[in-house]
């Protein structure tokens, strides 16, 4: 069985480790191969370090060399020896059994990354599902598709919670700094590795509690709305095809000033010019990333098709990944 690194990424989140590291530390118990917990801390200004050793003396805290937000998976990826990586936000708490529906599909050598579900805090409510690619109105889309929870192939996984091959992860080099700080980073990156021929996969039957945005400060919050537009501005040039529906994009991007303009939220006002001023200073270092009408069909057919044939491991034992 392949060894897995369960790794929680920190920053002054001693509130929410709390809640997380004893449902991880159970995770990586009831797991019967080898798990590896480690808190990757983001040289957080607080007790965190202190406060795990003593409180979590099973638990590994790595400090990394600066807080460089989720990019520090990037320089753990190439510290750590496991086969997987599973990278966790520190606002949730997991499933006893959360490990092994994610690791099983590894045994496949084409497997990149595998995603688990997610629930709100409370439970109630479903907030991940596959991903898939829309364009409409000149602009591409895509969003979780919480109605349907059954194994099979997405677009891109979450990168609050989802499982990578490391060998391929440090092969495509990690997550894109393009998106610094945050957004669309782990949709470039599946991306890339539906590229390679790699497949990425939603599997519900692992199943994680998340509080939404809960890392960010009250200050910043009213700035991911700005920061999520631009990030998927950036995703549309640096990568796929734009020149079908010019006329339309036109005009959805006039409706979407006036609309900006009228309501008072001026996020496409404030946001589009200087998304687009800095792609032209940087579009040269990223002309590697762009797909062509074609290769992108053939990616969107291989996941359609794939779960148009239902994606199924046959004959395998859930109960055979964990510890009673």
């Amino acid at each position: 069985m392949k060894s897995v690194c369960l790794a929680i990424l920190n920053y002054n989140g001693k509130k929410h480790l709390e809640q997380l590291l004893p449902t991880a530390r159970a995770a990586a118990k009831k797991f019967s191969g080898t798990c590896a917990v480690v808190v990757l801390d983001n040289d957080s200004t607080d007790d965190d370090v202190a406060w795990i050793e003593r409180e979590f003396s099973s638990v590994q805290v790595i400090v990394a060399p600066k807080n460089d937000f989720l990019f520090s998976y990037n320089w753990l990826a190439q510290k750590k020896a496991e086969d997987i990586l599973v990278l966790l936000n520190n606002d949730l708490k997991v499933d006893h059994d959360f490990l092994a529906p994610l690791v099983r599909h590894f045994e496949s050598p084409d497997v990149f990354s595998v995603s688990a579900r997610s629930y709100d805090w409370n439970g109630a409510e479903v907030t991940s599902g596959p991903a898939r690619l829309k364009f409409n109105n000149g602009f591409y889309s895509w969003k979780f598709d919480t109605q349907h929870q059954k194994t099979c192939y997405t677009l891109f996984t979450s990168g609050g919670f989802m499982a990578v091959d490391r060998n391929k992860f440090v092969e495509l080099g990690g997550f894109n700094r393009l998106f610094a700080p945050a957004y669309c980073e782990d949709v470039d990156l599946c991306f890339r590795a539906w590229r390679r021929g790699w497949r990425c996969i939603y599997e519900p039957r692992s199943i994680v509690w998340h509080r939404r945005q809960a890392t960010w400060s009250r200050n910043s919050i009213d700035s991911l709305s700005s920061l999520e537009l631009r990030n998927l501005l950036l995703m549309q040039w640096s990568s796929f095809p734009m020149h079908k529906g010019r006329w339309v994009r036109l005009q959805s991007l006039v409706k979407l000033f006036l609309g900006s303009l009228f309501s008072g939220n001026r996020v496409w006002i404030k946001t589009y010019p200087a998304t687009f001023l800095y792609w032209l200073a940087v579009r040269r270092h990223y002309l590697w990333m762009k797909v062509r009408d074609r290769e992108l069909r053939q990616i969107l057919s291989q996941i359609e098709n794939g779960n148009a044939k239902g994606y199924v491991l046959e004959d395998f034992n859930l109960e055979s990944c964990t510890r009673s």
